[in-house]
């Protein structure tokens, strides 16, 4: 009987430290604009959120963007419950990407069979998919892309699945500069 007593004990004690830190990790999130991300196309982990400021977005850069309206048609079914703020360019009810940025205005981007190239640079593990991991047909952006004035193209490079501008196309929306506070790798 004291067994059973015990062992409940240590399920509620986990349970109250696992509700603790949600409760700290969505506080931080309000108050310091702490982002988690659960997705493996960054490091699973925390990131800080920063307004971008007077600097340019630069190649390198993480950014959290949001996919344009035709975008988000084509690929609807990968996002809910959004945090996309409402505007012509900013699809209500859609999550932004967290992704590296690899192209930059005025960069030539093509996109074949092959993977993506930003100017004559091949981006890594760029080929892109004509089927998701669940086997459902997905549309490359495929051809040739010169981007303009804010305009921007994601790319991450970890996972060769990921969703980013190789299905959504340039993104205009830049939210956000993100920046590791504590990941996995």
């Amino acid at each position: 009987m004291r067994r059973n007593h015990d062992r409940r004990r240590r399920r509620l004690r986990r349970w109250a430290v696992a509700l603790g830190a949600a409760v700290v990790v969505v506080v931080a999130g309000a108050l310091f604009g702490v982002r988690v991300n659960t997705t493996p196309s960054l490091p699973r982990g925390l990131y800080v959120a920063s307004a971008l400021g007077e600097r340019p977005v630069a190649r390198g850069d993480l950014v959290a963007a949001c996919p344009d309206t035709a975008a988000v048609r084509r690929l609807g079914r990968y996002w809910t419950n959004g945090r996309c703020p409402g505007g012509s360019q900013r699809p209500d009810g859609v999550r932004p990407l967290a992704k590296p940025v690899a192209g930059l205005p005025g960069d030539t981007v093509r996109v074949d069979s092959a993977g993506v190239w930003v100017g004559e640079r091949h981006l890594p593990a760029s080929a892109p998919l004509v089927r998701d991991r669940a086997g459902r047909p997905v549309q490359p952006a495929l051809g040739v892309h010169v981007l303009g004035p804010g305009e921007y193209w994601l790319h991450s490079g970890r996972v060769p699945t990921s969703i980013d501008s190789r299905y959504t196309g340039p993104v205009r929306v830049v939210l956000e500069r993100l920046r590791p506070l504590w990941t996995e790798d």
